[in-house]
């Protein structure tokens, strides 16, 4: 029987995932059912339509698809790209319910479209926010994502015994407790009574209410050996 596992999927990032996927061909059909023109769905007036979109809307709606397919890796480099697009498209629909004006489209749809799109941007924006936490872990890289283990196991943390609410190659997030409240950035030791021996030196990466989240510095191939083989035995 399995006494760990990974930490649970994050399903709503993977709704707003498939959100980002949608968008792009949303507002292009949007805008071209609000043209005015009869029959753009054809073929014979939906091409030509395609030859107007200019090269900017080009970019951030292709950049949208992009943001879309890598939030499928739930990762902090992929999150942080999802709060850049949400940014960058709720500036593009500020801007262009600024120059509803000067745009060709039918102004009165322009003007609703752009402020329903402000809204949802806004709002998915704030439920992004709120999924950063459990499923990305600080503590890893920009580029590379390791797996997080939900297992409690006990650490000396300075000498003052903790335990860890979860653990991975890369930190640890342990229980909140007085003796543990340290400042982020500051530098501890760590010693894993179960794991190994070896002594493994870290860095506070974030303090909160449910504990702390510590980030390993250069551990040992040693330590990683031994921090592999009791993960397996573990999950086994």
């Amino acid at each position: 029987m399995k006494s760990s596992a990974l930490l649970k999927r994050p399903t709503g990032v993977f709704i707003i995932a498939v959100l980002f996927l949608l968008a792009p061909f949303g507002n292009i059909l949007i805008s071209f059912a609000g043209s005015g023109v009869q029959n753009w769905y054809d073929l014979s007036v939906l091409m030509p339509f395609l030859n107007t979109i200019p090269a900017w809307d080009w970019l951030w709606l292709g950049l949208l698809f992009v943001t879309g397919l890598l939030l499928f890796f739930p990762h902090k480099l992929s999150w942080t790209i999802a709060i850049f697009t949400l940014l960058l498209v709720l500036f593009v629909n500020a801007y262009r319910l600024y120059s509803i004006n000067m745009n060709s489209i039918d102004p009165s749809f322009l003007k609703v479209f752009s402020v329903l799109a402000i809204v949802c941007t806004i709002s998915i924006l704030v439920i992004s926010l709120y999924f950063r936490f459990p499923y990305l872990d600080r503590r890893a890289n920009w580029f590379l994502n390791e797996d997080r283990f939900s297992i409690r196991t006990d650490v000396m943390v300075n000498d003052i015994k903790g335990t860890t609410e979860s653990i991975s190659y890369t930190g640890c997030r342990l229980n909140y407790n007085e003796d543990l409240s340290y400042d982020k950035g500051t530098s501890v030791k760590l010693k894993f009574i179960e794991i190994s021996k070896i002594e493994v030196e870290a860095q506070v990466v974030d303090k909160n209410a449910a504990g702390l989240r510590l980030a390993f510095v250069d551990i040992s191939n040693d330590f990683r050996q031994d921090l592999g083989r009791w993960l397996k035995s573990r999950s086994s």
